[in-house]
């Protein structure tokens, strides 16, 4: 794999992606996107509004994130069609702990990079009366 140098700011503990386009994205970070997770674009919203939640694709992947001689190894968390997406770095934890912006994957190099189309099961409110 490939290591990409964008420009971009990990920003710690957001909550959510708006967050993360708060900062002015001036500062190169070099990234090794291990692993891209595709997700639906109703699962891609409550992730990005959600990034403190644990998350089962970040659970699954969290021993491929780490951060070595100033290269984070990250997921690439996105939907198919979009030119954007997250990167995120849970530094072994179950969420997003580390999470950067990155407006369009194409400058990424995600030539021989893993694609997980992830089935993310959101919570849904219970319908009816509870027992």
């Amino acid at each position: 794999m490939a290591v990409s140098t964008i420009y971009t700011h990990f920003h710690f503990k957001a909550n959510r992606l708006r967050d993360l386009q708060n900062i002015t994205k001036d500062k190169p970070i070099r990234v090794e996107v291990v692993k891209v997770v595709e997700l639906t674009e109703k699962q891609f919203r409550h992730f990005s509004t959600h990034l403190l939640e644990d998350m089962p694709f970040i659970i699954e992947n969290r021993n491929l994130m780490r951060e070595v001689d100033g290269v984070y190894h990250c997921l690439l968390v996105c939907v198919k069609n979009h030119r954007g997406g997250i990167l995120v770095e849970s530094e072994g934890y179950n969420y997003a702990r580390y999470a950067a912006d990155v407006l369009d994957k194409s400058a990424l190099d995600l030539r021989d990079v893993p694609v997980d189309h992830y089935d993310l099961k959101l919570r849904q409110p219970p319908s009816g009366p509870e027992r």
